[in-house]
């Protein structure tokens, strides 16, 4: 156990929280707006091709950023929040790290071949989950009150022309407002969602359900089968009327942006995110960050940062060795003076 802590606490410190060694990939291409583009459409970072759609949009944003020297401003819109099934809810864990790292090994040769700036905005939307979820308000607040110190730590601890940050999407509107139009626009929602096939509407609502703190803001663990479906039902209509809400009030101001780039994770490849760039979560993970939780696997030759579901962790958890970790940022959270360890192969 005294060499696996070694090892490990060695990779963390030398290896995962050095934000200066960031590997520089090359651009290639005719032009540079065609290089520009072949890195971020490249399959490397998404695992599956981009859709059409959003080449389109990306390449007509890119055009205006370089034909009027813009800055860059990639937006990664998530959650806002840990999901509860995490041992490390409700704070961020080592599959935040991963992700940022990623998102800068992503942008990093456009940041040093363009010289009017590359910034990365983390877009939080935990606005009306617990209007929606029942997620109690107070443990989004340290998610993202702890994910702002891991920001401000990367940004004052990298040497890189690369600027990261995190805007909440609460800060942009009167929230009561946007869930009064959220109210008044649901009806519309439900006559979208009828015309679903039956396997669409089955997936869209599984989807909803494994958002659901069933005790969360209020116990619910309790009521009937017949209540539950109709929370499920509400949180999936609600959940798409926040979307479009949300761009009503603020996609000119925000999303409209000339020069804001969006990307999504994972989530962007179903229903809707067919518009903006998806990406995986890291080299080895398309579980996305805030659903999931950051392990290490550690095989003969190699360890791997690997972010897992939480239908992977109950595959695995028997067998995962908890390891106490020091470190800078155990100042951040205690969430980084341990990391589970898997050895050997993952089964997935």
């Amino acid at each position: 156990m005294q060499d696996l802590e070694k090892m490990v606490n060695d990779y963390v410190n030398n290896e995962l929280l050095d934000f200066n060694n960031i590997k520089l990939g090359e651009l290639k291409g005719n032009n540079y707006k065609q290089k520009v583009l072949n890195r971020l459409f490249s399959r490397k970072w998404s695992r599956k091709a981009q859709f059409e759609e959003a080449k389109k949009y990306t390449e007509e944003k890119v055009d205006n950023i370089l034909n009027n020297n813009l800055a860059f401003l990639f937006c990664y819109c998530f959650g806002g929040y840990k999901h509860f099934w995490s041992p490390t809810y409700p704070e961020p864990d080592w599959a935040e790290i991963f992700t940022i790292k990623y998102l800068m090994e992503y942008v990093l040769p456009i940041a040093t071949t363009y010289n009017n700036g590359v910034n990365i905005e983390f877009e939080s939307e935990e606005v009306a989950l617990t209007y929606m979820n029942n997620t109690p308000q107070e443990g989004m607040d340290k998610y993202n009150d702890t994910l702002k110190k891991i920001i401000s730590y990367i940004n004052e601890n990298n040497n890189y022309p690369i600027n990261l940050s995190l805007v909440l999407a609460r800060d942009f509107y009167d929230k009561e407002e946007l869930l009064s139009k959220m109210k008044d626009y649901k009806k519309e929602v439900e006559k979208r969602f009828s015309l679903l096939d039956e396997e669409e509407k089955k997936i869209r609502l599984k989807r909803a359900e494994t958002n659901i703190m069933w005790k969360g803001k209020e116990d619910l663990t309790n009521i009937s089968e017949e209540e539950k479906n109709k929370f499920i039902y509400n949180s999936r209509i609600l959940n798409e009327a926040f979307l479009d809400m949300d761009y009503e009030l603020r996609g000119k101001e925000y999303f409209e942006k000339e020069n804001l780039i969006p990307l999504l994770g994972s989530f962007g490849l179903g229903a809707g995110g067919e518009a903006w760039l998806h990406l995986a979560s890291n080299k080895s993970s398309m579980v996305d960050f805030w659903a999931g939780m950051g392990i290490l696997e550690i095989r003969e030759d190699r360890i791997i940062e690997k972010i897992i579901s939480r239908k992977q962790y109950d595959q695995i958890k028997d067998k995962l060795v908890k390891v106490k970790l020091n470190n800078k940022f155990t100042n951040i959270s205690n969430n980084y003076s341990w990391i589970y360890v898997y050895q050997g192969k993952l089964p997935f």
